[in-house]
């Protein structure tokens, strides 16, 4: 194969970085026929494709036609086929949701993301590469007001951390299926969700030293807040002003607005109850259904 191909598409990666710094969309205008046609030429050496490909998603304007955005996502399918393990790859599958879902072409973005996981799925070697790749579709997902597939995400992600033996992401992974669980209503299966994630954290050779988000304790205190939040909506009220109070003992003297914001949650919750008293409303539908401490996540 000549190396022309191979030049064409290394000038034009040169140029993306001007491209981004330039002002509406004259740069890509003139460079969208282009872009596309330098890709297929460099298809024959994957390598050199799949780092245009990489590059070139964060270039393309969110008002681009979808017919350009699918055209360009369909010549990652065919560098799929001769690189399915490729971890560049993957990135520009990211990169190609993230740009889509800023596009509003959510179908589009749900197949990127699908081709990014599958990459991790072939790889199998890191599951917390997977999870934020789960996640990622996910937040396609929501977009699409599409919540059983959201939780279908979810669900593969514990899967992964517990097919790994990774306690930490089992933990974690516990703690947001069960704030899932109270975003959708199903209070007792948060319970469930989230005692499993608070035995998981005192099974953790240190529970109270560092995790993967920071702190294992404001980890362990971001758990027994949602739990005794599910725990109350779920109407076992007593045990949920334990599960509040030993959040409160975790973060007093650690983080005291996170603190705060258990506290506030807390008087948020008995206010709803008081007015549920008062005109006979559903306190549930009156609180914040997925109040907390500050939502952290797995990177």
């Amino acid at each position: 194969m000549s190396d022309n191909p191979r030049h064409a598409a290394s000038r034009l990666r040169q140029d993306l970085p001007a491209a981004r710094q330039t002002p509406g969309h004259a740069w890509f205008d003139a460079h969208r026929d282009h872009i596309l046609a330098t890709l297929r030429a460099a298809t024959g050496e994957p390598e050199t494709a799949v780092a245009l490909f990489a590059d070139v998603w964060p270039v393309v304007p969110t008002d681009v036609d979808e017919t350009w955005s699918h055209d360009l996502l369909d010549l990652g399918a065919g560098l799929a086929a001769a690189l399915p393990t490729s971890l560049l790859l993957a990135t520009a599958f990211r990169r190609a949701a993230e740009s889509l879902r800023a596009q509003g072409a959510l179908r589009l973005a749900a197949l990127a993301g699908m081709r990014e996981l599958a990459i991790h799925r072939l790889r199998d070697d890191d599951p917390d590469a997977a999870a934020a790749a789960l996640r990622d579709l996910a937040a396609t997902y929501r977009a699409q007001g599409r919540m059983h597939k959201v939780v279908g995400c979810a669900d593969e992600a514990l899967e992964l951390y517990l097919l790994h033996g990774d306690p930490p992401g089992t933990a974690w992974t516990l703690v947001h299926l069960g704030s899932l669980m109270i975003e959708v209503g199903r209070f007792d299966s948060a319970v469930n969700y989230l005692t499993r994630a608070d035995k998981v954290f005192d099974d953790l050779p240190d529970p109270t030293g560092s995790g993967p988000t920071g702190s294992r304790a404001l980890e362990r205190a971001e758990c027994l807040t949602l739990l005794g939040r599910a725990l109350w909506l779920s109407g076992d009220r007593a045990v949920a002003h334990r599960r509040f109070n030993r959040a409160l003992a975790l973060l007093i003297g650690t983080d005291d607005a996170a603190a705060q914001r258990v506290r506030d949650l807390v008087a948020e919750l008995e206010s709803a109850l008081n007015g549920m008293h008062q005109d006979g409303t559903d306190p549930n539908e009156t609180a914040n259904p997925t109040g907390g401490t500050a939502r952290r996540q797995r990177r």
